[in-house]
């Protein structure tokens, strides 16, 4: 059987591809004689350099082989002969090799243009008319009617609907920060109660007093107080009572944030769990309260930071009543906190100015924050930007 290449040919000569089929035992001798003399009928196989190798499912459509589904051959169509090209066939009735696409996209029911085959219909294409760099002669374009006769004393009107405003680009909400400054930061919890729930060992027993991400540690409950496989939960460690730095009153007990645990599998009042998050080293003895997915706050964007702009807000007033990390001072991207909470009418997102009173002359701009969590009565605050470092005692102001 013959296989024709579509497009192109190869330079200096053609390049001869050979397929085999093959055929069941009991019909090998009555049809060997058949496909040899259909082979030697037809031809060899034609393909350019590059072409895949030929289609394998033939079938014997009107008279002829073939992979592809041929269409009935319409009034003016082409029947494929030995030997054509879609390359060829372009320069005959095209004009141009290089047009040979505009034959193959008439005729889609061949799936690779690079083998054609005898028999095989080819609907031709109309030839392209190339219009001069000068333009079209003369006399050559139709005449437009006009849809509606306008009346001559008539003055023009613009009937067309005005374009609409094109709508005000609107920045993206953006991340304040990221879910470890939130997760492994800590609070100020004003009437904390302890937990029933805690971490009562690990696997490892006394020879490991510190765990991390990875470990496997033993819970104080178990089934029987409800505690499920996949339960999560958070780790917390009372650290310390924070006082008031302008009053000395008690504000609460800082909580730090420790990282995250989940349940296995449970036993009747004992269950077994992984630490999946740790933002420090977590100790039997720890808190456990239920995991809470607290979302990090966006925003389209932050205000510029003048440590000039000295002037106030008239927003609410507060005091940074807590350092993370018990430090004397902090600068940008620290966690602070203060003693704005809910009554202030301050929400995650919110940005503060924080400064310092000084007597008689301008308060002093120390830093930019942005509020991520508001508690009762205090606010966890991360530093954006500073003009110096910030204590406890700095005073806060909401943008």
């Amino acid at each position: 059987m013959t296989y024709f290449s579509g497009p192109l040919k190869m330079s200096g000569g053609y390049h001869v591809r050979r397929g085999r089929m093959r055929m069941s035992k009991s019909a090998a001798i009555t049809a060997l004689g058949v496909l040899l003399a259909v082979f030697l009928s037809v031809g060899t196989a034609v393909a350019h350099e590059g072409s895949g190798p030929p289609p394998k499912d033939l079938k014997f459509v009107n008279d002829h082989w073939t992979p592809w589904d041929p269409p009935e051959a319409g009034e003016g169509a082409y029947i494929i002969q030995k030997g054509d090209t879609l390359w060829d066939l372009a320069a005959e009735w095209l004009g141009d090799p290089y047009l040979w696409p505009q034959i193959w996209d008439e005729n889609r029911y061949i799936l690779d243009s690079h083998w054609i085959y005898p028999g095989d219909p080819l609907v031709i294409p109309g030839k392209p008319q190339v219009v001069p760099d000068e333009g079209p002669p003369p006399g050559s374009e139709e005449p437009v009617e006009p849809d509606e006769p306008v009346e001559p004393d008539m003055p023009y009107q613009d009937t067309s609907e005005p374009e609409p405003e094109p709508a005000p680009r609107v920045a993206p909400l953006l991340p304040v920060a990221d879910a470890q400054d939130i997760h492994c930061s800590g609070f100020i919890d004003v009437e904390h109660e302890y937990s029933d729930l805690w971490i009562a060992g690990n696997e490892h027993g006394e020879d490991k007093l510190h765990y991390g991400e990875g470990d496997v540690i033993y819970l104080s409950q178990g089934r029987n107080q409800g505690i499920q496989p996949g339960d999560t939960f958070a780790v917390h460690r009372v650290t310390r009572d924070v006082d008031h730095p302008a009053t000395g009153d008690l504000v609460g007990k800082f909580v730090r944030r420790l990282g995250k645990v989940r349940v296995m599998l449970t036993q009747e009042n004992t269950s077994t769990a992984v630490i999946e998050m740790s933002c420090e080293d977590i100790r039997t003895s720890d808190e456990l309260v239920a995991w809470d997915e607290i979302p990090v706050p966006m925003r389209r964007e932050m205000p510029s930071f003048d440590r000039y702009d000295a002037e106030p807000s008239g927003g609410a007033t507060g005091h940074v009543v807590h350092v993370a990390d018990d430090r004397m001072s902090v600068a940008q991207g620290s966690i602070v906190h203060t003693d704005l909470g809910v009554a202030s009418g301050v929400n995650p997102g919110d940005v503060l100015t924080v400064y310092r009173d000084v007597e008689q002359l301008p308060r002093t701009v120390v830093a930019q924050a942005i509020v991520l969590t508001v508690e009762g009565t205090t606010s966890t605050v991360k530093l954006t930007a500073n003009s110096r470092e910030t204590v406890v005692g700095d005073r806060v102001e909401i943008e």
